[in-house]
């Protein structure tokens, strides 16, 4: 009995002792197995083989205590060779979404709002003007980007209120809200709007009150123009942005006017504390139920049960689940991760635009390796062409369908970096097949419809390079009649103009629809005017008459072979023309 109770209280002993060196020997590791007091060495390599290509970066590793490393590497202006160091500034991009979730939130915390209410109680009255679908739009609607809007043209002009530009261009609803997930500015400005009129404060003095002032963000701006901090508005002139492979893009320096999607800008110290705020659970809520609330899930990956989305924070599968969320604007990029589980946080900041090395490769050394998908759903993948979801699905901007980034044709998984990226194979409502990734929905479209798109667009340009080429003969002739004296043609005067006011008319379509490609590569507001789908339904109908003109026309009946052929390719240009009009929606100015 002795020996028995020496052996028991030796062996308790010896689980006292070992057992929690064990324990702290993991502690001391991040989640992807790399100690802690090497993770720097570990950055510092990773840079060093990627430096070529490399502007500016700011990175932070911190637990809910402090930092574990913390490092600023390269130039914020090459040119005039400023390092990049602690007083530096970057953008955040679409992480300043993360300061409209917490601002909902800590309304909710005071009641002052119901998540899942209809926005509308919380909107002028008839606000939206869009909407196609009865179910209402809710607050976690617009926190998990799936309200079912189109996307938005950015505002990179100031000067107006959130109010202001929300009223100015309204989306279209193409989905039906809770169905598809789709990122959305729109709806984050939305959301920030209705903290506006919940808190009686602008957006910019809310969250200075209530974010960055009781975090100690000194150095960190908001407004459209920077103007609510005047050491981030003079250090941010002295900064360039660059491409992903280091090449000056210029001063990529905009107004932003809907600024709560993606304006706030700072240091990568400021960065850091509104992180580690929210990592460790401090500061911004009176209550441990709204954390416990934040962090809940609120959307996953459809006919599954694993985490998308919480709260407005999007769920990046690594080795570990961590919550956050990236941002790109022109010539930044930045990122925010969180790793509720094992109380670990990283931020980055670059002054690269749509980055991919640090904000995509680099949390690797810290979380684990990025997962794709299961062998099971790679499986169902089926090859075809995908359009993101994420685009102007409807009404006069639905030709954007086609432009490089939103139509995506995939021979295989690995096509588009697939590969490097968590995802899940779903079908809709209607039977189509679709792919979930992290922020946004790709459908497979058929062959067929593309090829009818393409055909369309094809169609369109043989029938604007006629109708030039028919007003440049006409111009020849006429130059030429005047410079040898020759006889005016004997032509019927009436068939005459027809053919010249037709091929005005197809050259006037082409110039408008270029000018609002020009408007929006400009980041120009003029791309969401009314006038310009208002032109296109007026050519539109003109041209129509002008197709069928010969039909009525008398003077047919005289024309000979030749004449006759060139009125049958005038009137088919003509009809592609207004076909197309028709079926990119380009009439629809109402929409706007």
């Amino acid at each position: 009995m002795k020996k028995t109770f020496i052996f028991t209280l030796l062996t308790i002993l010896t689980l006292g002792l070992f057992r929690p060196a064990t324990a702290l020997a993991e502690e001391q590791k991040l989640p992807s197995g790399t100690e802690r007091d090497k993770i720097g060495q570990k950055i510092q390599d990773y840079v060093k083989e990627h430096e070529k290509t490399t502007a500016g970066m700011a990175t932070a590793v911190f637990d809910k205590d402090g930092t574990i490393y913390q490092g600023n590497f390269g130039y914020m202006n090459k040119e005039k060779g400023i390092k990049a160091d602690d007083d530096s500034v970057f953008e955040w991009g679409s992480v300043t979404k993360l300061t409209v979730w917490v601002s909902v939130m800590q309304l909710w915390e005071q009641g002052k709002i119901n998540p899942e209410e209809d926005i509308r109680t919380y909107l002028p009255k008839e606000f939206l003007r869009n909407l196609r679908y009865d179910k209402p739009i809710t607050m976690l609607d617009l926190m998990n980007h799936q309200s079912g809007f189109d996307e938005a043209p950015l505002y990179m002009q100031g000067g107006k209120s959130l109010e202001d530009l929300l009223l100015q261009y309204q989306p279209a609803q193409s989905f039906e809200p809770g169905t598809t997930t789709a990122y959305s500015n729109y709806s984050t400005g939305l959301a920030a709007y209705i903290v506006e009129r919940i808190s009686g404060q602008s957006f910019v003095d809310y969250t200075h009150e209530h974010i960055f002032q009781p975090l100690g963000m000194e150095r960190t701006a908001i407004a459209q123009d920077l103007s609510d901090n005047a050491y981030v508005q003079a250090k941010r002139k002295e900064v360039k942005g660059y491409t992903t492979d280091g090449s000056l893009l210029g001063d990529a320096l905009y107004e932003v006017g809907l600024y709560p999607v993606g304006r706030a800008t700072g240091t990568l110290s400021d960065f850091q504390k509104f992180a580690q705020a929210l990592l460790s659970r401090k500061t911004l809520f009176t209550r441990s139920e709204t954390w416990t609330t934040l962090y809940s899930t609120t959307a996953t990956y459809p006919d599954t049960d694993i985490v998308r989305n919480a709260h407005g924070f999007w769920a990046s599968e690594f080795g570990v689940t961590v919550l956050g969320h990236g941002g790109n604007t022109n010539g930044f990029s930045s990122y925010l991760l969180l790793d509720l589980k094992d109380g670990i946080g990283q931020v980055i900041m670059t002054n690269q635009g749509v980055e991919e090395i640090y904000n995509d490769g680099m949390p690797e050394l810290i979380f684990g390796k990025r997962p794709t998908a299961s062998a099971e759903t790679q499986k169902k993948f089926e090859p075809g062409y995908y359009q993101i979801l994420r685009n102007f699905n409807q009404g006069p901007l639905s030709l954007y369908q086609l432009f490089p980034g939103n139509l995506l044709h995939m021979k295989k998984p690995s096509s588009e970096r697939m590969d490097r990226s968590f995802w899940t194979i779903y079908k809709s409502g209607n039977g189509k097949t679709r792919i979930a990734t992290m922020v946004s929905d790709f459908e497979r479209v058929p062959d067929w419809e593309i090829w009818t798109k393409f055909g369309l667009i094809a169609l369109a340009c043989l029938s604007v390079v006629y109708a030039l080429g028919n007003l440049l003969v006409r111009l020849v002739l006429v130059l030429y009649r005047l410079v040898f004296g020759k006889e005016k043609s004997k032509q019927n005067r009436a068939w005459k103009w027809w053919h010249i006011l037709t091929a005005a008319g197809v050259v006037a379509v082409a110039c408008n629809l270029l000018l609002l490609l020009l408007s929006s590569s400009a980041t120009d507001l003029s791309i969401i005017a009314q006038w310009r789908y208002i032109v296109f339904a007026g050519l539109g109908l003109f041209l129509a008459g002008c197709a069928v003109y010969p039909l009525f026309s008398k003077t047919r009946k005289s024309l000979g072979k030749v004449r006759l052929f060139l009125t049958v390719l005038t009137s088919l240009s003509a009809l592609t023309i207004v076909a197309n009009i028709l079926y990119w929606s380009l009439y629809q100015w109402w929409v706007m």
